[in-house]
């Protein structure tokens, strides 16, 4: 009898922890449901022409990026590896964006743009449209942010590209831990990978912060090669840079404290052309001093010196 009643007793618990795990999704569900619905719509889409140059030669590629909308006079925030050359691939040429249309919703055609900013070290582009839109634009207010702590829910969206008719996707995460360097930044766990340049939410709608690429540069790899040989699977889910350092960005971006895409796009080009001096270098190095050396001396003409000791 004392051994039925044990049965039963576990059985009860087994139903009882299933019945609130099926009501802890179903709670789940309808909060990304409420999400998608909510936080979709400042969400575009930035295509543009990428021109690379670089050791391996010039080629033009089109392509697209997610991008938010922060501002309603057409400011939008993206990722700068996105838009162009990341940090560490600097060594190996310059990309650059060129021809950019920010798509808003169900356009397919677009609104001309340009890039206003990058912040190259933060993985930050402001991408400013050049005309006021006509229509009302739907914007995120990151005024309205958080600190998460760590196990708490974050909501990630993203638009997929143009194959699958840039469709809005939801997603849900948690924090996973935190981190003080290079700078600092959010942790999510749970193994996706999530797409630089976009929000990650409370499931009550507040901004937690950006997702962005964080890497050494080349001179830090080249420097340390081996102390970074893990970075990969830090970085393999990507990182949150909080809300406020995007704001604190995005106003020395809107003052002119930050560089923009041409002033990038001329120091690219100067990191990509620096290199060694070749032997062939050398020898006309060599050759000119030579030449220096024997090339025959003009004469001094006579002074009154001269035509003193003459006489």
């Amino acid at each position: 009898m004392r051994n039925q009643m044990g049965f039963g007793a576990v059985v009860m618990a087994m139903i009882s922890t299933a019945l609130v795990a099926s009501a802890t999704q179903a709670d789940d569900g309808a909060m990304l449901r409420d999400a998608a619905s909510r936080f979709a719509a400042p969400f575009v889409t930035i295509k543009f022409v990428l021109k690379m140059e670089g050791q391996f030669g010039d080629r033009e590629n089109e392509t697209e990026a997610t991008g938010v909308m922060i501002e309603p006079d057409g400011l939008v925030l993206a990722s700068s590896s996105q838009l162009g050359t990341p940090r560490f691939m600097r060594q190996f040429g310059n990309a650059r964006p060129t021809d950019l249309k920010v798509l808003i919703g169900d356009d397919t055609e677009g609104l001309p743009a340009t890039v206003m900013a990058r912040d190259t070290e933060l993985d930050l582009a402001w991408v400013k449209l050049k005309e006021p839109s006509k229509k009302k634009l739907e914007y995120l207010d990151l005024g309205k942010s958080v600190k998460p702590q760590v196990g708490d829910s974050l909501v990630f969206l993203r638009r997929m590209g143009k194959y699958f008719d840039r469709a809005v996707t939801v997603g849900q995460l948690r924090v996973a831990g935190k981190t003080t360097k290079p700078r600092e930044l959010i942790v999510p766990g749970g193994g996706a990978s999530l797409e630089p340049g976009l929000p990650a939410f409370t499931a009550q709608g507040e901004v937690v912060g950006f997702v962005v690429l964080q890497l050494p540069d080349a001179e830090e790899l080249e420097s340390n090669f081996g102390a970074f040989a893990g970075l990969g699977r830090d970085i393999g889910s990507g990182l949150i840079l909080p809300t406020a350092d995007v704001v604190k960005a995005t106003e020395r971006a809107k003052r002119g404290e930050i560089k923009g895409d041409a002033e990038e796009s001329a120091a690219g080009k100067s990191e990509s052309k620096k290199k060694p001096a070749s032997d062939d270098d050398e020898d006309d190095d060599k050759a000119d001093a030579s030449q220096a050396k024997s090339a025959p001396q003009p004469k001094r003409p006579a002074n009154d010196d001269d035509d003193d000791e003459d006489e």
